[in-house]
């Protein structure tokens, strides 16, 4: 499900992010996590934009963060999400959470990414190259990328209003 409600004022993705662009990027450190990732999400069927770096060459990640976020964050969220890698996972989702309409999260667990998307409506996922293995940062991806937001309006409510005043701080 892919589709937005008005809220509070705004125009809100809900559903899972099924659709949307994802714009993913890595430093040196992520590039080798990334480059696993990219034929996987794509096979998945996601459409995938590759924004650097291309090589494991020394790059710096604000550089490679900055491009995916404000991918996300000129579709406020609606119509792409990001993906980010670096050796932490630390350095992209403070980047990330710089930039105007990004939600960054940075789950250690399936669990925790499908929280951050049943809770938290977060449109910008920060992935640990030295933390987790490909096979754990997929199955994170996986789960962060089909979990909906506010797949029941009744159950969900306290969440769609924990959203909006978390959202209303970028004023």
């Amino acid at each position: 499900m892919n589709s937005w409600i008005s809220a509070g004022g705004r125009k809100v993705a809900i559903g899972s992010h099924a659709g949307r662009v994802l714009y993913l990027g890595a430093d040196h450190r992520g590039f080798k996590l990334k480059e696993w990732l990219k034929p996987r999400l794509r096979r998945l069927g996601w459409k995938v934009v590759d924004v650097g770096a291309h090589s494991a060459k020394r790059v710096d990640y604000p550089v490679y963060t900055v491009k995916i976020a404000r991918g996300v964050s000129r579709s406020e969220g609606r119509r792409a999400v990001g993906i980010g890698v670096c050796g932490s996972g630390i350095g992209v989702c403070i980047v990330a959470a710089k930039i105007r309409g990004v939600l960054p999260a940075m789950p250690a667990t399936v669990k925790a990414a499908r929280e951050t998307r049943t809770h938290n409506n977060t449109n910008f996922l920060s992935l640990s190259a030295d933390g987790m293995s490909p096979a754990r940062a997929l199955a994170i991806a996986r789960a962060w990328l089909t979990e909906p937001f506010y797949a029941d309006p009744t159950r969900d409510r306290a969440y769609l209003r924990r959203y909006l005043q978390t959202v209303r701080l970028d004023r």
